[in-house]
């Protein structure tokens, strides 16, 4: 898996270093994340919070765009789970913390709405995790980024589906993204 990442590294060196000609502006967006699980681990962890950056590159001098992301997400154990093991006592479990590190292709429909489509690795780092320390993982967007008052920077918001494919299962979360988004020199 760690030679996936250095692939997925050095794509992504190339692909910027090609795209740098262009008049589009590269961009990055910072923000946070509130997500809620789905699936089977929805019946332990209730909320998801986390953070990322997004660099986007465009592509030529269309709508398109190459993205790299990078972020950490907590899932936190619901406030009023109870082992049923344990017969109704309540049990100390810490949350799953994932560091996500996906690249992908975003494309403006409109002038501010978007779709975008991410795969990368996502790294658990967890001590107690018995699953794979690193997993496939893969995210739909749509949103869109609205232009602040003076037409710098943009307030990007977008709701995602992300999924961390393991061999039990899968690790899955909608969440919303709230990120400023603003032009590189």
């Amino acid at each position: 898996m760690n030679k996936f990442l250095l692939l997925i590294v050095a794509f992504s060196f190339i692909v910027s270093s090609g795209f740098a000609q262009t008049r589009s502006a590269t961009q990055l967006s910072i923000g946070g994340e509130l997500g809620f699980p789905v699936g089977q681990i929805a019946s332990v962890y209730g909320t998801v919070l986390g953070a990322s950056a997004k660099l986007e590159i465009p592509i030529f001098e269309s709508r398109a765009f190459f993205t790299v992301t990078g972020g950490i997400s907590d899932y936190l154990v619901k406030l009023d789970y109870v082992n049923p093991v344990n017969a109704g006592i309540k049990t100390n479990i810490p949350p799953l913390t994932y560091i996500p590190f996906e690249i992908g292709g975003k494309y403006y429909f409109s002038k501010i709405g978007y779709v975008e489509g991410d795969i990368g690795v996502s790294n658990n780092i967890n001590s107690n995790y018995s699953a794979a320390k690193t997993a496939f993982i893969y995210s739909p967007v749509i949103g869109f980024s609205a232009p602040t008052n003076k037409h710098t920077a943009t307030v990007d918001i977008g709701l995602r589906y992300e999924g961390r494919v393991e061999s039990g299962g899968a690790v899955s979360q909608f969440a919303l993204r709230l990120a400023y988004r603003f032009k590189l020199k």
